[in-house]
């Protein structure tokens, strides 16, 4: 069933549960291996216009990503198409046998599919941990008006600056996150 509206406080619950599990201490944040551990396996491809997708057979989940993209791109993609394997039922295709699907859609980049909204909070919460950032020592050095920081801090997280700044314009509204970086 499709939630009504993003689920954010539920899906920081789980990436931290997930994070934990792994181990994870530092940026940057194995997703591969975090993806491997859920019994999920990665296939790069070439996709052409499609950046992943997910597909379900019975007990089987593979993750497809579009080879051709840029690093940072296939490790969005990667934990994005993870929120939709754990967080949405997909829907069924049927092809000699059934099985599961999620697809993107023209709604996808519209901002107003709640389960690509769970989704892309879902990747950035696991590639850009809260927890991780409010201690990374750049964030001492972050101001809203020098790209440069937000460009290493990406880096550091590898990835895509325009993921991070997102990130950090999100977390900067949320109540209690980087209260010395809001000045």
């Amino acid at each position: 069933m499709t939630p009504v509206r993003p689920r954010y406080a539920r899906i920081e619950q789980i990436t931290d549960g997930l994070l934990r599990d792994a181990g994870v201490t530092a940026a940057p944040v194995p997703i591969d291996e975090i993806v491997h551990a859920r019994g999920i396996t990665i296939r790069m491809m070439d996709l052409k216009e499609v950046s992943g997708l997910v597909v379900r057979d019975g007990s089987v989940t593979v993750i497809g990503v579009n080879k051709t993209h840029p690093p940072t791109r296939r490790r969005f993609t990667i934990a994005h198409e993870l929120a939709h394997a754990l967080l949405h039922e997909g829907k069924e295709v049927r092809y000699d046998t059934d099985f599961r699907v999620d697809f993107r859609s023209g709604m996808s980049s519209l901002g107003v599919d709640v389960e690509e909204m769970e989704a892309n909070f879902f990747a950035a919460s696991i590639l850009m941990p809260r927890r991780l950032l409010e201690a990374d020592p750049l964030m001492s050095d972050l101001d809203v008006e020098d790209a440069a920081t937000t460009k290493a801090l990406a880096a550091r997280y590898k990835v895509s600056p325009h993921a991070m700044s997102i990130r950090l314009g999100n977390l900067a509204v949320r109540p209690g996150s980087f209260a010395g970086a809001q000045r």
